[in-house]
Formats: structure tokens, sequence, C-alpha cells
């Protein structure tokens, strides 16, 4: 019994059975929910460097810093006012919080309060420094004892030693935040409440790391709001153009729909966190679905039998679907989560699309013109042009490959940031104009008996080798470590947040300014670390961890790559020869980004390595049964391939690096394309070159309404998701132009070969 009859004998039970499941899908997502967030985490691969990093972030992290941006209304946040609100945003956060900030008034304050030898340095004290004070705010930077170091954190670039257009203040909430996502949302929220609260003489964004998460998921939010209804009223208008009546239209967005509460239902079964990526997939599959519906339906009316129409297209449509739901599930090779979760629901999508289609677009509709006189034109020309385009397709493959091996890879959470949104300029002004506040943060964990001398000396050498390298800040704050932590607390200056005479004594005992003195034992490390560890765990915990001993620190460094992989890579390198033979492992945020730019090369290599392999063994299988041909396969499989080279060179042209998003283009080209290939090969084998007009104009409705659903991602607020549907729209349009006008031409020289005798 073939599949037309068998889909059209139980087609009311099939679609009552769809109904069915679709019941259980809602209910699944009425019960379980929908998460949407935005973590960092799910894009990370698993590795010793990403897990350590990890660790350090729960173990060494005892505060969840949330820096806050400070503009001046009257381009000079050092004038009196705005130093004073600065200093009533910091008390009220200290109300609510229990924590003290840190900020250029707090530290201009701090010092004319020491002037004038008070030691009260109570915010009400502060703020009524500042307010009597002269010309001496600005003179104080020229003070010998200033922290200047603190300069880079805290003022804007364009600080002249006079006024600075902008500033930071640091709010250092408690660290369990951390791991406490809701409940860091909501110390953040306040803090924004706080900061509009005083914006009189400033203008002020908080910008805490839950906060930007919730505003891109408001903003991708926002975007699909718009994306999705637009993309329905397009594929409308094409479907129209393409049924010629309202029911099929009707009935094909009817099945889109259907196969959307699917996939939405088993992420929601799965427990997947819907961020910006899988909030995607929607949009793939309104474009990929109605292919299915187009070709089922021109085949159908051509022949003008239902059960003909299905026999003849089903084999076609299943190797579609199979072979793009292969280059989906490619991405479950990769180690990164959010990919494996985008394959696993891209796949299932597809699939269901398919099945869905088969039985609500199984009727028959008025016979329709199978020829296109514009592609007929075309035929003809391809068919007397054959050398000329083999060798312009040879030409551009060459170039396309040459570009192709310059492309950039990129990772960054922050480029999923809404455009034309103000947290989005706000960030960018802060990377723009604070060096210090870049939130690069590179990190060297060294495992070992750190009290022991030698290893302590190691300790210093290691951080003094770091301070030189190319990307490393170049400020005397710029690395923490145990050793500089404990010169922190034995040295005095005017204005020391850290300086502790006990501890100064102890230290002086055993070093020599900042160099341990002759005799000194592991004991007497072991004193200064315990006087840390007990009297001022939050600011040792950052660098040392304690079990039974002390067998493990950490050196916490900035960095300025700009999270561009060349310069991460220099660092890299740089740091591994800082470490020399020491056991250690070197990671942190940063060095995390670099594994995740090479992981993103390996997975789309792999990905698209497994897609090409197992879309070749299928039609290997399918072509092999029909005509005994081993060359077909690879015939139909080469202009994919092409149009995967092309679209990663035109890439690397137009300046898109390959990021969380693009990383897929170069598989998804070629399971998409595969399509088109199976259709024109399938029908070139009845037809001939004729194939482009008959085959052509079916593929063309389809390319179309697939290109209008990714180009409408363009219209997306989160940048991310914009290069994407541009980059999956011109690959697209590449592997129609490359199905539809080369592979004819490779076919028909294969056919005059003599393989086909």
């Amino acid at each position: 019994m073939r599949i037309g009859e068998i889909i059209q004998r139980n087609r009311i039970k099939g679609i009552i059975v769809i109904i069915f499941i679709t019941l259980l899908f809602s209910g699944a997502i009425l019960i379980n929910g929908i998460k949407y967030e935005l973590e960092e985490e799910s894009f990370l691969p698993k590795n010793e460097v990403v897990e350590t990093n990890e660790r350090i972030i729960k173990e060494y992290t005892n505060e969840y810093a949330v820096p806050i941006l400070v503009k001046s209304k009257n381009g000079n946040v050092l004038q009196k006012n705005d130093l004073i609100e600065m200093l009533k945003v910091e008390r009220q956060i200290c109300e609510n919080f229990s924590v003290e900030s840190l900020s250029i008034a707090d530290i201009i304050s701090s010092l004319l309060l020491s002037l004038n030898n008070i030691t009260d340095m109570s915010y009400e004290n502060k703020i009524r420094a500042i307010n009597d004070a002269g010309d001496e705010i600005t003179q104080i930077f020229d003070f010998p004892f200033f922290p200047k170091d603190y300069i880079s954190l805290l003022l804007s670039e364009d600080f002249d030693g006079e006024k600075a257009e902008a500033s930071v203040i640091k709010v250092p909430l408690n660290g369990s935040l951390i791991k406490n996502r809701e409940e860091a949302l909501k110390s953040e929220e306040k803090i924004d409440e706080i900061c509009k609260k005083n914006s009189f003489y400033t203008d002020k964004s908080v910008m805490g790391t839950r906060i930007i998460s919730e505003k891109i998921m408001k903003g991708n939010s926002k975007s699909l709001s718009f994306i999705l209804p637009f993309s329905f009223i397009l594929i409308i208008t094409v479907l129209l153009f393409v049924y010629k009546n309202i029911k099929d239209v009707i009935i094909s967005l009817l099945s889109l729909s259907i196969a959307i509460i699917w996939m939405v239902g088993l992420g929601s079964i799965l427990n997947y966190i819907f961020n910006p990526l899988i909030t995607s997939i929607p949009v793939l599959l309104v474009g990929l679905g109605i292919d299915y519906g187009i070709h089922l339906k021109k085949r159908i009316s051509q022949l003008g039998n239902v059960k003909k129409g299905i026999d003849s297209v089903s084999i076609a449509l299943f190797l579609s679907a199979f072979t793009t739901s292969i280059a989906f599930l490619s991405n479950f090779s990769s180690s990164i989560p959010s990919l494996k979760n985008f394959g696993i629901l891209s796949s299932f999508g597809v699939i269901s699309c398919l099945i869905i289609m088969l039985f609500f677009m199984s009727t028959y509709s008025s016979k329709q013109k199978n020829k296109n006189i514009v592609l007929y034109k075309i035929s003809k020309i391809v068919g007397k042009r054959k050398k000329t385009i083999i060798s312009l397709t040879v030409l551009i493959t060459v170039a396309m490959l040459y570009f192709s091996t310059t492309i950039e890879t990129e990772f960054d959470i922050m480029d999923f940031l809404p455009e034309k949104m103000d947290i989005t300029h706000e960030i960018e002004y802060l990377l723009k104009n604070f060096e210090a506040v870049q939130g690069e943060e590179a990190t060297i964990l060294i495992k070992g008996d750190i009290a022991n001398p030698s290893v302590f000396k190691k300790i210093q050498e290691i951080e003094k080798n770091v301070r030189d390298d190319k990307y490393v800040v170049k400020a005397d704050i710029s690395t923490i470590s145990i050793a500089s932590l404990m010169r922190d607390y034995a040295e005095r200056s005017f204005y020391d947040i850290r300086y502790n005479e006990s501890f100064s004594q102890l230290y002086k005992k055993f070093f020599d300014e900042e160099n341990l003195k002759e005799n000194v034992t592991e004991k007497d490390i072991l004193l200064l670390y315990d006087f840390l560890y007990t009297n001022f765990p939050q600011d040792a915990k950052r660098v040392i961890k304690k079990n039974d001993g002390y067998e493990e620190c950490i050196i916490r460094i900035s960095t300025n790559t700009g999270k561009k992989e060349r310069n991460i890579s220099i660092l890299y390198n740089e740091l591994k020869n800082d470490l020399g033979n020491n056991t250690g492992i070197i990671t942190g945020g940063l060095i995390s980004s670099y594994v995740i730019l090479k992981e993103f090369r390996s997975s789309q290599l792999k990905s698209l390595f497994i897609t090409i392999i197992i879309s070749f063994i299928i039609l290997e299988i399918v072509f092999l049964k029909r005509i005994k041909s081993f060359l077909i396969g690879f015939i139909s499989l080469l202009p994919v391939i092409l149009s995967a080279i092309w679209i990663i060179g035109s890439m690397a042209l137009l300046g898109i690096p390959l990021t969380l998003t693009t990383i897929t283009v170069a598989s998804l080209a070629v399971g998409l394309g595969i399509d088109y290939s199976i259709h024109i090969t399938h029908r070139f084998l009845e037809e001939g070159i004729s194939s482009i007009s008959s085959t052509g104009s079916a593929i063309l409705g389809s390319a179309l309404t697939t290109i209008s659903a990714f180009g409408l991602l363009s219209f997306s607020l989160l940048p991310p998701l914009k290069i994407f549907g541009i980059s999956i729209a011109i690959a697209i349009t590449y592997s129609y132009i490359s199905c539809v006008f080369i592979l004819p031409v490779l076919l028909e020289a294969w056919r005059s070969s003599d393989f086909f005798n």
C-alpha cells in the first residue's frame, strides 16, 4: 500500500490524532509554562576551563557587583550638586542593602574629611564636606596621596583634571545573589528606583546583569510580537499568489500554528529555557513548513489526483524533511547546551510540519499551470551555456572559499542587547568611555601549597609578569592576588579603604616592602593568611580558598582585548607563558569566551560534516535503488555544498562574524538547500533540463516564503537575530540559484557521459 493511499484512507483519523496531540502539548504549556530567560551559562561548552570558571564564580566571589553609570546633565559630574546627588544615592542604597558603594564622590568626600581630621565617614558628613568645599574639589586630584588608579575605574576617559562627563558608582551586593536570579532582579530594580528618585542633576543607569537580561528578553518579545504576525501576513500574500484560493491558505496557516504549538510544547515538557535563539524557531518553521504544503498542493493539482500527487512527491518530501531535520539535529554534537536545544526543537518542528501538512493539505484544488514562462526561457539559455555556467561557478566558489578562511568568530552575550533602547546606548557608552569597567577579566587558578615561601614567590612573579602583557589593563589595580591584597592591607596611603595597622605590623615582620625576608617559613605566611581570612573574609575569599589548609589561590586580571578572538588568543598565550611550569589553570569569563569561540568553529565544522555525510548517505540509498548510479547522489549534494561555501564567504565579505546564531548557517544552508536539490533531481530524471521551468516554479514559491520568513528577522531589535535572518535569507537564495540553475547543468553533463550508459 502506497503512502498516498494510506493518507487518503486515514486522513480523518490522522487529523483527529493531530488535534489530540495538539491538546496534549497545549496542556503541557499551560501546566509547565514557558521559561523566557537569557543565561550566559546555557551558551557555555563543558570543559575544564569553563567548569573551573564556574567553580571560581561560586567559591571565590563574595559580592554581586552592580555598576551604575552616572552622566551629568551639565557635562561635569565633579560639580558639587552632582557629587552630592551621588552620595545621596549611595546613602539610600546603604540603608536598603547595608553595603557601602564606591564612587568618585565617596573618595573626594573621604579625603576632604581626612584633611580636616574627621574620622566619622558617615554619609551625612561626606555630603556636608562636599557642600562646604570650594575649589579644593578639583585641586584634590593633584594631591600626592590621591589614589589615581581609581580614576580609570570611576571617571570617563574625557577627564582632564577638572571635569568629566560621566562617572560610575560600584555597588557590592551580597554574593548569594549570583545564584538567586529573582532576588538579584528585585535588588537591581530597587536600586534603579532609588536612582530615578535622585535624578535632578544627573542621569543614572543601573547596569546589573539581571536587569540587562530582563530588558533583552523584553526586547526579544517585542520583536517577535511584531515579526510573527507580520510573517503570517507576508506568507498569506505569497500563498494567495501560489494557491489562488483562501481555503488552502487558511489550512496552511492552521497547520503551521499546530506545528509551532507542538514545538513549544516539547520545549516546555523538556524544561528548556526559551532564549532569543530558541524563540526564533517559530519563524523558521513558518518558512520551512510552508514549503511542504506548496510542493504537495502543486503536485496534486498538476496530476489532478490526491493519491497520485502524494505518491509522486512523498519520497522527495520525506527526504527533504529528513535531511533538513538532520541539519538542525547535527547541533546535538555541540557541547553548547543552547545549540543542542535549538537543534532538537528545530528538528522536531520540521518533522511535525511535514506530518501535519500531509494530512491537512492532501486535498484537490483546481489544476494550475505547470510552466513558468520566465523560467522556461531561462532553462533554454542554461541549456546552451553549460560550459560558461560551470566555469563561472568554479571561479565564484574558489573566490568564496578563500574569503571563508578570513571570517571572524565572536562571542559576547551583550550582542543580544536590543537596538534603539536606552540601556543599549548606555552600555555602549560605558564600554567606550571607561577602560577599567569593560567587564573583561581573566583568572589564573594556582594549585599547590600556596603558603610555601617558594610557591608564594612564584605567585608574585606570575603577577608581575602578567602586568606587562599586551592586553592587560595598565594600572596598579589591574591584578588582584593574595600577594597584592596583603600589600593593600599593610601599606598606608592618604586614602586607603583597606589599610590595617595590626596587619601592617605583622606583615613587616616577614616582608621588606613586598619581598619576603630571609628565613621566612610557611608557618609565618600562614599567620598572615589566617589574619586576613579571619578579620577580612570578604576580601580574602576573593583570592584564596581554605579547606583544611590553603591549597589554591587565584590571580584576577583586568583585560581590554575588545573580546576579539585574535586578541584573546595573544593574551591566552602570554598568560600561559607567565604561568610557566607552575601547576594552574588559566580561565575566567574572558578565557571562557575564547574557548567558546574555538568551540563555535569546531561546532560549525562538525555540524556541517555530519549534515553532509548523512545527507549523502540518504541520497545514495535512494538514487542507487532507483537508477543504480553512485554519482547521482554526489552530484545532487554538490550545489548545496557550494551554497554553504558561498554563504560563509559572503558573510566574511559583509563583515558578518560567526556568532552563536550565525554558526548554524552553513549546515542549515545544506539542510534547507537539499530540499530543492532532491526535487530538481527527481524531476530531472523525468524531464531533463526543462525541470528548471516545471519544478523551478514550485521551488520558487517555496524559496520566496522561506526567504520572506527569515528576512523578517532582519527587523528584529536583537542584532544577532537580525544578522541570522539576513544570513539565512542569503543562504536560501544561493541554494535556490545553485540547485535550480547549476544542478540541471551538472546532471545534464552526467547524463551525457559514459557513466549514464
